[in-house]
Parts: structure tokens; sequence; C-alpha cells
């Protein structure tokens, strides 16, 4: 019989910041943008629109997930990062199932990302998330495309 995975979401501390440092360094690629600062993290932190989560599994922070406010009816979520020494666990794709049930009142839920990371791209689809529109070519001014997806309920 296949063990159910449990993962919790807290929100995150100061003092977790440099091991998310860690996590996102175990992830950061042409795929993925990581935030390899302590400026970057409590700018984020300091947004009033802005939640960031500590994905949490057997007590231990294994990555991060946060999204944003964009109006009472739009969320966009701006991160999601697994440890890759936990990658293939399903771990992100709970810690989505979770954040979608906590923002079941929003009306749309946007991200964006790489049109070449497979793994999260198949996480997006699973929930019902979209591809809108072609992708844009280096959108946040690091070289990269990014494919914007939607989700409506």
């Amino acid at each position: 019989m296949k063990n159910k995975l449990k993962i919790s979401l807290r929100k995150i501390e100061e003092e977790d910041i440099p091991t998310l440092i860690e996590i996102e360094k175990t992830a950061s690629s042409k795929t993925y943008s990581a935030m390899l600062t302590e400026k970057e993290w409590l700018d984020e932190l300091a947004k009033g629109n802005a939640m960031v989560y500590a994905i949490i599994m057997d007590g231990e922070i294994v990555g991060d997930i946060s999204y944003e406010m964009k109006n009472k009816n739009t969320a966009y979520i701006s991160g999601l990062c697994v440890n890759s020494k936990y990658k293939g666990q399903g771990i992100g794709k709970e810690a989505i199932k979770i954040l979608l049930e906590d923002l079941k009142e929003v009306k749309i839920v946007e991200l964006l990302t790489h049109p070449d990371n497979a793994a999260a791209m198949h996480i997006y689809k699973f929930f019902g998330f979209k591809q809108v529109g072609k992708p844009k070519e280096n959108y946040f001014g690091d070289g990269e495309p990014r494919i914007k997806m939607i989700f409506k309920k």
C-alpha cells in the first residue's frame, strides 16, 4: 500500500530565509529563476499583497510556494520550488492542491512558467491551468521565455 504524502504549508519567517536560499539554489536553472539573496526574500515578504509559505514535510522545510493577490478576484502564483533531493515525490503537486484550496474564493489564478519546465507544466495542466498565448521571450530580462497560464473557476 502506498503512503499518502503528508505536507503542510506555513507562512515563512525571517529565520527561514537561509534555508530557503539553499533550497532555491538546488533548483536554480535556465527554467527556474530562483530567489538567491536575503534582500529578494525580504522584499517579497514586505509586499502587502504577497503570501509566502514554506512547504513542510516531516518537520523539515522542503520547498516554498508563494502567491500575490492582484485584486479580489485574481491571484498570481509567484513561486514554487521544491528541494531537488525531493523532486518527483509529488510535493509540488500537493503544495499546489493546498494553495488552490486556500484560494477557492478567487475566480482566476495566474502563473508564469518556462516552456521547457516539463515537470511544472505537467502539474499545472493536471489542475486545469491553460496556456494563454505564445511564450514571451526574455520575460524577466534573463534571456529566457515564459508562458502565462490561467486557471479559471
